[in-house]
C-alpha cells in the first residue's frame, strides 16, 4: 500500500491493480506535460481522470504557483479565466470568488471537504487548486452554482527532502516557508510546511498582511492495505484590511412609464454608468491610530483524521474527519457617502448643481465597524470507489455519506456613520488619523449579535461506464438534509429564533463520444441548490422559502495534441436559475421576499495547457459570457428596473494565459497576461469597473543542484485596475512590484 493522497485524493486512480480484467482503460493524461497540467483530482467523490470528465476543469498546479511565487488563494485563481473576486462587504473581507457570474463564498473546499470561514487563505500547504465549472452540487452539496473551488493540501510523500526560501519585496516586506518531508522504515511518512511573512501592498497606503502558519502532517501504513493520515494546519493573519474606493455618484434607474428603465442623471448628469472615483491609487480611507484602529486578524485551526483501506482489488474505501475553526475579528472601513467640501453628503438622485462637481473638494464619509466571527464544522466523510467489469461494461462506481455540523457567533459594532461630519474626511487628500483617537461619530457600542447552528447529511451516489471502444455514459446523483437554527439581537432586543430545514436533490447527467483515443466529446446536463441557510443567515422573509435551483447545459471537446503533452478543450454552456429570492412592494399585500426571478449565464471557454516543446510550457484559457436577468418575478417596481442588465462581477470577455521557457537547463525566463472587460458591479448597472491588462514576468536560475534565485515582477505597466468589486466599492490592485527569492533544497 502506498503513501495516502489527501483525503478524498485520487488514490484508487493512481494504483496499479493486480488484475487486468478490472483495470478500466480510460484514456490517460501523459505526464509530459512540464508540469502545467493535471490527470487526476484531489477528490475521491470525483474518481475518474479529469480529462474523462464530462465537465470543464481548470487546475492551478504546483509548477505554475512555484514559478509565479503565488501566496494566496486569491493569486492561484486569476491564472483561469471567468472568475473575478467581490470585495469584502459587511466584514465578510476573506476570499470571496465568483465563478461565471454566481458567488462561490460558500463553495471552497480543503482535499473535498467544505473550508469555512472568512479569511485569507494561504498557499504554503497547498500543492494544486482545483477549479470545477458548472453546477457541483452533486458531488460537493450546496450551492456549486457557477463551480466549485478545491485545494489539494501539502501531505507525505515516499521521499526525502527539505527545501527553504526566503522572500524579499520592493513593497517593503518578506515572506519566509519551510517543506520538509521524511520516512521510517518505509511505514511512517512525515511531512511539515512552515511560513512566515509581513508584506504591505504596493501603492497602497497602510494596507499589510502578517501571516504566520505551520502544517505537520504524518502518514503510517497500518497494514498492506489500509493506511492512516493525521494532518493539522494553523493559520494566523494581523494585517490591515483594505476597502478599496467608492464610485462616481450613479445615476438611477426610471421607473417612469415614459422612459421606465432608463438610467438617469448620476455624477455625469447624462445617465452615464459611472467608475471608480478618479484619485490617486494609493488613497486608503482607514484609521490607523486610536483605540481603534482598522485591523483584521484570523485564527484557523484544521485537524483531519483518514483512513484508506483498500477492500480488494476492485474497491478503496476511505473515511476522513475534520475539525475546523477559524475566530475573526475585522475593524474595517468602508468609503460610502461622497458629499460637497462643505461634509454635505450628496443626495441620490444627485441634485442638478453638483453635476460633475470636482472629485479634488469632494469629501467621504467613513462606515465603520468592527465584526466578530467564531466558525466552528465537524465533518465526518465516507467515500466508497469501486472499478469492475460486468460484460461490455466498465465501470468507475462512487458513493458516500457526509454528515457536517456548522456553528457560527457573530458579533457586530457599528463605529461611525458616514454622514456624520466627524467621520469624514477629504476624498482626494484623506486623514488616516483621527483627532480624537479614532472614535468620533460612533453609531453605537451596543451590539447586533446572531447565532447559527447548520447540520448537514448528504449520501451520494453515481457510476461512470465505460461502453466498448467510443462511448462513455454517466450519472450521479445527491441527496442533503439541511436543518438550521438562528438567533439574531439588534440594539440588544432579541429576535424570535428561525428553524429551517431544507431537503436537496441533485444530478448530473452525461455521455462522453471518444471518436479516436486522444479525443473526448462531451455533453452534460446538471443541477445545483442554494438554500436559504446557504451562508448560515436566515430572515423571517426567507425561512420558509424553498431553494433557489439552478441548471447548466454543457457541451465540449477535450483533445491530446503533440503526442499528449498538450490538452486542449473547448466548452460551452448555459446556465439557468429559475426562481431567485426578489423582494416585494410593501403595499401589494405579498411576503416580503417571494421565489420568482430568473437569471441565465450562457457562453464558451477555451484552454489549452502543456508542454509545446520539452523547453517551452504553456497554460492558458479565454471565457465568454454573456449574463442576463430574465426577471425579477413580482417585485417592486424598483426591481423590474433590472430586467435585462448584465449580472454583477460577470466580465463578457476574460482571458488569462502563463509561459515560462527553459532557456538552459538551469535558466528559466516566463511571462504572463491577465484580462477583464468593462464590468458593472451591481445588477441595475449603473457602476462598473473599466477593462484591464495586467503582465507579470519571472526568472530564475538554478546555480547548483541545491540553490536557486528567482525573481518576479508583478503588473509590469503599473496598470491601474481593480482586484475586487461589487456594489459599494473597489479594490485597487497592488502598483508595480518586485520579488526576489532564494531558495534552498536538500
Amino acid at each position: 500500500m502506498g503513501v495516502a493522497t489527501a483525503f478524498g485524493g485520487p488514490a484508487l486512480a493512481q494504483q496499479a491493480a493486480t488484475n487486468t480484467e478490472v483495470e478500466l482503460p480510460t484514456v490517460q493524461v501523459q505526464d509530459n506535460t512540464g508540469g502545467f497540467v493535471a490527470s487526476t483530482t484531489g477528490v475521491a467523490r470525483l474518481p475518474v481522470p479529469i480529462f474523462d470528465m464530462a465537465q470543464q476543469v481548470n487546475v492551478v498546479t504546483e509548477e505554475v504557483i512555484r514559478q509565479q511565487n503565488v501566496t494566496t488563494l486569491d493569486q492561484a485563481l486569476r491564472n483561469i479565466s471567468g472568475i473575478t473576486f467581490s470585495a469584502g462587504e459587511g466584514g465578510q473581507q476573506g476570499d470571496n470568488p465568483i465563478i461565471r457570474g454566481f458567488s462561490s463564498r460558500g463553495d471552497i473546499f480543503r482535499d473535498g471537504i467544505r473550508d469555512t470561514g472568512w479569511y485569507t487563505r494561504d498557499m504554503f500547504n497547498i500543492d494544486a487548486v482545483e477549479v470545477f465549472m458548472g453546477p457541483s452540487s452533486f458531488a460537493f452539496g450546496r450551492g456549486s452554482t457557477g463551480g466549485a473551488i478545491n485545494m489539494v493540501s501539502k501531505l507525505p510523500k515516499d521521499a526525502t527532502f527539505v527545501e527553504g526560501d526566503v522572500t524579499g519585496y520592493t513593497s517593503q516586506g518578506w515572506r519566509t516557508t519551510l517543506d520538509a518531508n521524511g520516512k521510517y522504515n518505509d511505514n511512517i511518512y512525515a511531512r511539515i510546511n512552515l511560513m512566515a511573512q509581513d508584506i504591505d501592498t504596493a501603492d497602497r497606503d497602510n494596507v499589510n498582511a502578517t501571516r504566520w502558519g505551520i502544517a505537520p502532517s504524518v502518514t503510517v501504513n497500518l497494514s498492506d492495505r489500509t493506511t492512516m493520515t493525521a494532518s493539522y494546519y494553523y493559520q494566523y493573519e494581523d494585517g490591515v484590511p483594505d476597502y478599496g474606493v467608492p464610485y462616481l455618484t450613479a445615476p438611477t434607474t426610471s421607473t417612469s412609464p415614459a422612459n421606465f428603465g432608463a438610467r438617469v442623471g448620476g455624477y455625469y448628469g447624462n445617465g452615464q454608468p459611472t467608475t471608480p472615483v478618479p484619485v490617486n491609487r494609493s488613497n486608503w480611507y482607514g484609521i490607523t491610530n486610536g483605540p481603534l484602529p482598522d485591523r483584521v486578524t484570523t485564527n484557523t485551526n484544521v485537524a483531519t483524521l483518514q483512513f484508506e483501506h483498500e477492500l480488494n482489488d476492485w474497491v478503496t474505501l476511505s473515511n476522513g474527519t475534520r475539525y475546523t475553526s477559524n475566530d475573526r475579528l475585522a475593524r474595517v472601513t468602508a468609503p460610502r457617502s461622497l458629499g460637497t467640501s462643505s461634509n454635505t453628503a450628496f443626495t441620490s438622485p444627485l441634485a442638478a448643481q453638483y453635476y460633475n462637481y470636482p472629485v479634488s473638494l469632494m469629501t467621504i464619509g467613513r462606515q465603520r465597524f468592527q465584526t466578530e466571527t467564531n466558525n466552528t464544522n465537524l465533518t465526518n466523510i465516507t467515500d466508497m470507489v469501486a472499478k469492475f467489469k460486468t460484460g461490455i461494461f466498465e465501470h468507475t462506481l462512487n458513493a458516500g455519506l457526509e454528515i457536517a455540523h456548522e456553528t457560527r457567533n457573530q458579533t457586530r459594532y457599528n463605529l461611525c456613520s458616514p454622514t456624520n461630519v466627524g467621520c469624514r474626511t477629504s476624498l482626494a487628500n484623506p486623514l488616516n488619523v483621527s483627532l480624537n483617537g479614532g472614535v468620533a461619530g460612533y453609531t453605537s457600542f451596543i451590539p447586533t449579535t446572531n447565532d447559527t447552528d447548520m447540520t448537514n447529511v448528504g449520501i451520494y451516489a453515481g457510476d461512470q461506464v465505460k461502453i466498448g471502444k467510443y462511448w462513455q455514459v454517466m450519472a450521479t446523483g445527491r441527496w442533503d438534509n439541511a436543518n438550521t437554527e438562528y438567533n439574531s439581537s439588534a440594539n440588544g432586543i432579541a429576535a424570535t429564533p428561525l428553524n429551517n430545514s431544507e431537503s436537496l436533490f441533485n444530478y448530473r447527467v452525461g455521455a462522453i463520444f471518444s471518436p479516436i483515443e486522444t479525443v473526448n466529446i462531451y455533453v452534460t446536463y446538471g443541477t445545483s441548490s442554494n438554500p436559504s441557510s446557504e451562508y448560515g443567515v436566515l430572515d423571517t422573509g426567507t425561512v420558509t422559502l424553498a431553494p433557489e435551483t439552478n441548471t447548466t447545459l454543457e457541451g465540449g471537446v477535450k483533445a491530446q495534441v503533440l503526442d499528449g503533452r498538450v490538452i486542449l478543450t473547448a466548452s460551452a454552456f448555459q446556465t439557468m436559475k429559475t426562481n431567485t429570492r426578489v423582494p416585494t412592494d410593501p403595499t401589494a399585500g405579498l411576503p416580503p421576499t417571494v421565489l420568482g426571478g430568473e437569471q441565465e449565464v450562457q457562453g464558451f471557454s477555451l484552454s489549452a495547457g502543456g508542454a509545446i516543446t520539452d523547453k517551452w510550457n504553456l497554460t492558458a484559457s479565454y471565457t465568454y459570457l454573456q449574463s442576463e436577468i430574465l426577471s425579477v418575478g413580482p417585485g417592486t417596481l424598483a426591481n423590474q428596473t433590472q430586467v435585462g442588465k448584465q449580472l454583477p462581477n460577470t466580465p463578457p470577455n476574460s482571458f488569462s494565459m502563463w509561459t515560462s521557457y527553459n532557456i538552459t537547463p538551469q535558466f528559466i525566463v516566463g511571462g504572463g497576461a491577465t484580462y477583464n472587460d468593462d464590468t458593472f458591479a451591481n445588477t441595475t448597472n449603473t457602476v462598473y469597473v473599466p477593462s484591464y491588462w495586467a503582465f507579470d514576468a519571472m526568472a530564475s536560475y538554478q546555480f547548483t543542484k541545491n540553490f536557486q534565485l528567482q525573481l518576479n515582477v508583478y503588473n509590469i505597466t503599473d496598470e491601474l485596475y481593480y482586484a475586487q468589486y461589487y456594489g459599494g466599492h473597489a479594490v485597487p490592485a497592488a502598483g508595480r512590484y518586485a520579488a526576489l527569492t532564494a531558495r534552498a533544497t536538500f
